[in-house]
């Protein structure tokens, strides 16, 4: 890297260790647990920015700076969409970073993240921008521009990406070791266009059609690889191994495609699911929910 050391310690001070405590009978405890530790970086005095399945369902989070002080968050905002989450914490003296330009992020950009292993400890990783492109996953997740680095994460989700100057340009939220050293971002771009969202608690947000299922390509189509217990797809009657044929009356061969087709709707509206099972071409019907309502 071309940037002084001096960048990377200037904002060490801004990324702070995450502590979120979760009731035992929240939805979200049988696959994330019910405590989680992660990082965070801090965007406002009082405000710290992270990925929002750390706090999903949180009851208390901790947040802990580098040099020992503590802060409590007094309120915590999700975004089911982008994958981000803000809180608001019950004191305003932190260090924030600056927020870096989305359009200067493009392939070859040179980057490093800070990530918290421990409660006083720090440590980070470079590397470079490989892609800014699409993003589907299993947990009916999709960016438009999803950013995919070569630094690899040496510690807790939620890290902060920076580019040479120092500027937040996203927040870490998964390692794809699995399918090569890489390191997948939530762009800071999908924080500046909801900030007023944020402010003031999404209540603005449009709403997304939520089936509570697993998808995952297989063989050229879409398999269900799990419902989540209570979601609108188990009451429905979908199930484990349950081949995706259309939705609507549309084929659907691709995640994109798919919830493209489920997104067409929203909470409280009626999906309609052609499905392979074993032998049997079924019609299933469901309810869709709203995600933030059913993990509130």
């Amino acid at each position: 890297m071309d940037s002084s050391i001096a960048i990377p310690r200037d904002v060490v001070p801004s990324v702070v260790l995450l502590q979120s405590r979760i009731p035992p009978q929240h939805p979200s405890v049988a696959v994330l647990g019910d405590e989680r530790l992660g990082t965070g970086v801090v965007v406002a005095p009082d405000r710290v920015l992270t990925a929002s399945y750390l706090v999903l369902g949180a009851k208390t989070v901790e947040v802990m700076m580098p040099g020992g002080h503590k802060a409590n968050a007094a309120r915590v905002v999700l975004d089911h969409e982008s994958g981000l989450a803000l809180l608001f914490l019950d004191r305003n003296d932190l260090r924030a970073v600056p927020l870096g330009n989305p359009a200067g992020v493009v392939p070859g950009l040179p980057v490093f993240l800070i990530s918290a292993t421990g409660t006083r400890e720090r440590k980070g990783a470079t590397g470079h921008v490989l892609s800014v492109a699409p993003f589907e996953a299993f947990w009916e997740y999709m960016l438009d521009r999803a950013i995919m680095t070569t630094a690899i994460n040496p510690g807790l989700a939620g890290a902060p990406l920076f580019d040479l100057s120092g500027s937040l340009i996203g927040v870490v939220s998964l390692g794809l070791v699995s399918v090569g050293r890489y390191t997948l971002a939530i762009g800071v771009e999908h924080y500046l266009e909801k900030r007023q969202d944020f402010e003031g608690g999404l209540s603005s947000r449009p709403q997304r059609a939520w089936i509570g299922f697993y998808p995952q390509a297989y063989d050229g189509g879409l398999l269900v690889t799990g419902v989540v217990p209570g979601g609108p797809a188990e009451k429905a009657g979908l199930e484990k191994g349950d081949l995706i044929l259309s939705v609507d009356g549309e084929n659907v061969s691709s995640l994109r495609g798919l919830y493209t087709a489920i997104w067409r709707h929203g909470p409280g509206e009626t999906v309609g699911f052609q499905l392979l099972r074993e032998t049997k071409i079924l019609l299933v019907e469901v309810c869709a929910s709203d995600r933030a309502d059913f993990y509130k």
